[in-house]
């Protein structure tokens, strides 16, 4: 099983003085469901930020299918990340102005995915919110409006999925559904997940864990067993 991403030696200290992360070593095999877990500034979002090239490390690497992000340029790496990478976040980030489908069509467009609106409604379909492509995020539930910004994730077909404290605005059972939808997307696809979460309740649902607190890595737990995938 290839590396989808290695972090080498990774440290984040900000203007401030702050150290977020202190020379994190992690790799994530291709098709893993991945788990990031601790306490609110343990570094579990700054770890997902340098391993997708939205922030640059102060020092240290990070290889995102084999090529080293931090040797790119802006423009190289939006290019490299373009349809191989894909983001969900607490905050939904909808456009509001627009409906469920024009949400994701407009994702679709951006990437070059061809019949864009044929691939949005299949998605849609999948996510059981065929009946509200029409309807506008501030029409929707909290946990349909997260289906909508993980549709938007999967139109681009994406290798890598992060995904930053995704349940974080959700109760346990909306969360739990969208753990098993990440669950399904993983099996049926081969997508690999890093999610990063501080609810233990969530942990059963990963291959592996790895535990940060104040920036370093404390301890990686097998979940799942390989032979059990």
């Amino acid at each position: 099983m290839s590396d989808v991403v290695r972090t080498k030696d990774l440290w984040k200290v900000y203007p401030d003085g702050t150290r977020a992360l202190k020379g994190v070593n992690l790799n994530v095999r291709r098709g893993e469901f991945l788990g990031v877990m601790g306490p609110s500034g343990s570094g579990k979002s700054t770890l997902l930020h340098l391993i997708g090239g939205l922030d640059r490390p102060t020092r240290g690497e990070v290889f995102l299918f084999g090529r080293s992000v931090s040797a790119m340029d802006e423009d190289e790496l939006a290019e490299f990340r373009k349809g191989r990478v894909a983001y969900i976040f607490q905050f939904y980030y909808l456009l509001e102005d627009f409906t469920v489908l024009e949400n994701l069509l407009i994702v679709g467009e951006m990437v070059g995915v061809k019949d864009p609106e044929r691939k949005a409604k299949r998605i849609l379909d999948f996510l059981r919110l065929s009946h509200r492509t029409r309807h506008k995020p501030n029409q929707l539930s909290g946990g349909e409006q997260q289906r909508v910004a993980i549709g938007r994730a999967l139109i681009s077909d994406p290798d890598l999925i992060l995904a930053d404290e995704p349940t974080g605005n959700l109760d346990m059972e909306e969360g739990i559904k969208i753990f098993n939808l990440f669950g399904d997307l993983n099996r049926a696809k081969g997508i690999t997940f890093i999610v990063a979460t501080h609810n233990q309740e969530l942990r059963k649902f990963f291959h592996r864990v790895v535990n940060l607190r104040d920036g370093e890595v404390v301890g990686v737990d097998q979940i799942i067993p390989f032979s059990e995938r």
